[in-house]
């Protein structure tokens, strides 16, 4: 599922919605990002295969994977996470197509093995320009929360106390927009919330899509 490839701004304006000519603005802008030094070689994952703009469901994960979106350049898509995050929506009768996917930092951060590590506070304070941009041109109904690292980066734009650990599946109101946290689709996340729950979670937040479209 390779990205399409964004045409220069000006020849778009007059043919296409401002919304796309924003995005498009928003994409290069991450494509020349050099902020995060352990980053700064690192392709950003934000393009056409996010997903549609605006969308009614935006999902935010922590970061791309090297096996996953670091590879493919999709979001949550070519390693387990992804295959189990593609199950979970499938089970819970939402579409990718329908769905704005992102991650907190757009970039995949790595440690000196070269294994996934977590983003740290400074990267995702970094890239909060980024998910504050997506959030304004996706303009959202819900916002779904995929892990405590995504739930951190909307603190970092507005102050709420959510925590995986008593809210998860649960909708609460934050800045305008309804935000579900949800546990993160990675194998390790099923220590902590059951396949069941997960599923469960999932419809709820099926169930809200459909009850505000």
């Amino acid at each position: 599922m390779p990205n399409r490839r964004y045409e220069d701004r000006n020849a778009l304006v007059g043919r296409v919605p401002e919304h796309f000519l924003r995005f498009s603005d928003i994409v290069s802008a991450a494509a020349t990002c050099t902020r995060c030094n352990g980053m700064a070689e690192r392709t950003a994952v934000l393009g056409s295969a996010n997903g549609p703009v605006p969308a009614a469901l935006m999902f935010i994960a922590e970061a791309p994977g090297r096996f996953g979106a670091d590879r493919t350049g999709v979001p949550l898509y070519g390693d387990r996470s992804g295959s189990n995050f593609d199950a979970l929506i499938n089970e819970a009768g939402l579409k990718r197509e329908d769905l704005f996917i992102t991650n907190a930092v757009l970039c995949n951060p790595r440690d000196e093995c070269g294994r996934n590590r977590k983003p740290s506070k400074r990267e995702l304070l970094n890239c909060s320009r980024f998910l504050a941009a997506q959030l304004d041109i996706a303009t959202p109904k819900i916002v779904a929360t995929l892990g405590a690292t995504a739930l951190e980066a909307l603190r970092m734009l507005e102050p709420h106390d959510l925590s995986l650990a008593v809210h998860a599946g649960r909708p609460h109101m934050w800045r305008g927009v309804i935000l579900m946290p949800l546990y993160h689709p990675s194998p390790r996340a099923r220590v902590h919330r059951s396949l069941v729950c997960q599923k469960g979670d999932f419809l709820s937040l099926a169930d809200l899509v459909f009850s505000v479209s």
